[in-house]
């Protein structure tokens, strides 16, 4: 049986089994659609997945360590924090695909400050959904919106370097 490799993982593992489970004898109909939409949408990240665990894999081979380290390191400093917070808002796809090649890299030598510093410019500036939030929200809403990430990004990083001094 699956439980997870952590805390935080038993606990979703369970609480969804129990959730299940409680579905099942009180409303079997959308238990079982539940799970059919589900095992659906888990075939469909399944390659995704796959691909990203392969890609960040990949990276952290074909980078030279030296260089990652050199530019994203503990001994990088500031710019190496921001440089992480930039490269972590240019990234590409969701989570599943974005954060195996952040643990790549984390791997590769990137200091702590730069990969939480990645995953927040991931969050903020959000590069992958430019182009949705135009398509719903138009020009001006998203440009704030970049740009409101890009000082949120900044500042995060500001405050992680004097946290990881």
């Amino acid at each position: 049986m699956i439980i997870g490799r952590s805390w935080s993982q038993r606990a979703i593992i369970f609480g969804t089994l129990f959730l299940y489970i409680y579905m099942y004898l009180t409303r079997k109909e959308d238990a079982e659609e539940g799970a059919r939409e589900g095992l659906n949408t888990f075939k469909g990240l399944l390659t995704l997945i796959f691909a990203a665990v392969l890609l960040a894999s990949a990276i952290q081979v074909l980078l030279p360590t030296e260089l990652v380290k050199t530019y994203l390191g503990p001994e990088s400093g500031f710019g190496g924090v921001v440089t992480g917070g930039f490269l972590g808002g240019i990234l590409q796809g969701g989570p599943y695909a974005v954060y195996p090649i952040i643990r790549g890299l984390q791997q590769s030598g990137v200091s702590l400050a730069a990969v939480i510093a990645m995953m927040i410019g991931y969050g903020a500036i959000g590069g992958g959904k430019i182009v949705y939030g135009l398509a719903f929200f138009g020009p001006k809403i998203i440009s704030l919106r970049v740009l409101i990430g890009i000082g949120l990004t900044m500042l995060a990083s500001v405050i992680l370097y004097l946290l990881f001094l």
